[in-house]
């Protein structure tokens, strides 16, 4: 799902801008043959971790090394492509097709280490640097890119000798033209972190100008992913920021689960489930959170 078709890799991948274009084009068709079946769209699945394939030679394809540079590039042209995507449905579609369009968003709940100023600071970066990249500019009532986020990247961007910021520019027309391309948000919520103010990573980077260092409390309960450690009550959190953040935009929860070392009594990813949708529960009930749908991740072994 997070690779290209060779023939738009050879022009350079999601940088290039004019894959917008194509993917429109793609989008138009898939509403053409499928629409008149499927009523709810992703655009996309998690482009913060697809970015990646633009930030190292070591990661996922194409493995291209521009961190902090080619990312923000490929961020630009997804949410392009998502505007498109979203506005050739809305007037060519919508009225006869009856479906929703969506973009599925990838996040982990920061938890700060301290109530100091510096480390609730550091994780509302973390927070705008890895949502907000996406959602800011299609689901907040301003559009563009966070504040934060423009802030300290054109400031190390100078810092580092660049004549331009590593961030590209909406214009005022392009914002226009990409807040407000939602029907409802995809959420992806597997564990939480803990974050502080700080800065490290390689110069320049995504990980560098978000100002945040981020690890995971060892006394949380672990799965077979090294990464996805059991928190529940982040997903609350996160429903919760989510729901402040961009006006109680309805969230369908795309991807949540537990991964394991196999077997059939697999009671530690029952336990996951069970607490995770209690959270969820509270979180719709409680808070009032817009929950519309819940999809587990996953429906068979992955």
């Amino acid at each position: 799902q997070w690779d290209l078709p060779q023939a738009l890799q050879d022009l350079g991948g999601w940088p290039n801008l004019l894959l917008a274009d194509y993917f429109q084009d793609y989008a138009r068709v898939l509403f053409t043959y499928f629409g008149d079946r499927v009523k709810l769209w992703l655009t996309f699945n998690e482009p913060l971790t697809f970015m990646d394939g633009y930030a190292s030679d070591t990661g996922m394809a194409p493995s291209i090394n521009t961190p902090g540079i080619g990312d923000y590039l490929t961020a630009h042209t997804v949410i392009h492509a998502h505007a498109k995507a979203y506005h050739v449905y809305k007037n060519e579609f919508r009225e006869k097709q009856g479906g929703k369009i969506g973009i599925a968003l990838n996040i982990h709940w920061c938890e700060p280490v301290s109530v100091s100023v510096e480390d609730v600071a550091a994780c509302e970066q973390f927070q705008q640097f890895n949502l907000g990249i996406y959602a800011h500019p299609i689901f907040s009532e301003e559009g563009d890119y966070p504040a934060v986020m423009r802030e300290r990247v054109d400031r190390n961007s100078v810092e580092e000798g660049y004549s331009t910021s590593r961030l590209p520019k909406f214009s005022p027309e392009e914002v226009e033209y990409i807040k407000g391309t939602h029907d409802f948000m995809g959420l992806n919520y597997y564990t939480a972190l803990m974050g502080q103010a700080g800065v490290e990573g390689h110069v320049p980077s995504r990980y560098r100008d978000t100002g945040a260092i981020t690890t995971q409390d060892p006394s949380w309960p672990s799965s077979a992913s090294s990464w996805l450690k059991v928190v529940p009550w982040g997903f609350r959190k996160e429903f919760n920021y989510i729901a402040k953040e961009y006006n109680n935009t309805p969230i369908f929860v795309t991807e949540n689960g537990f991964s394991d070392l196999g077997g059939l009594a697999d009671k530690d990813r029952v336990y996951y489930y069970t607490d995770h949708l209690k959270e969820m529960l509270k979180a719709i009930h409680e808070d009032g959170v817009n929950v519309i749908g819940y999809t587990a991740w996953t429906l068979m072994d992955n």
